[in-house]
């Protein structure tokens, strides 16, 4: 995933989880905000509730791999935040990808919904 998706600075997460709305599914939850910028803002949050760190990284780079081919199809002008829940370690990667598009369809992110 490109850089320029990514949220980066606390100041924007603190934004997307005081403003946010969220969605949740059984490897996820999904915190979503309006935001300034005309592109989409992602950002990953994994607490120590996961694991040690080698386990929270590893859950943070499938999640960034499964979103990746997604990207251009999640509306503009929203911070999004997928927060991983322990589950997401043991999970099938295609699994992973499938509840994250699930998950950006039920909060009408999609871009190509109906």
């Amino acid at each position: 995933m490109n850089r320029s998706y990514s949220l980066k600075r606390h100041k924007e997460f603190r934004y997307t989880y005081a403003r946010g709305r969220s969605q949740s599914a059984s490897l996820f939850t999904l915190v979503y905000a309006r935001s300034r910028n005309e592109s989409v803002r992602v950002g990953f949050s994994v607490s120590k509730r996961v694991g040690n760190a080698v386990q929270r990284n590893r859950a943070k780079r499938r999640m960034r791999a499964a979103l990746t081919p997604m990207i251009g199809e999640i509306s503009g002008g929203w911070n999004v935040i997928f927060i991983a829940r322990p589950e997401v370690l043991d999970a099938p990667f295609a699994e992973i990808g499938k509840q994250m598009e699930s998950l950006l369809r039920r909060a009408g992110l999609w871009r190509n919904e109906p």
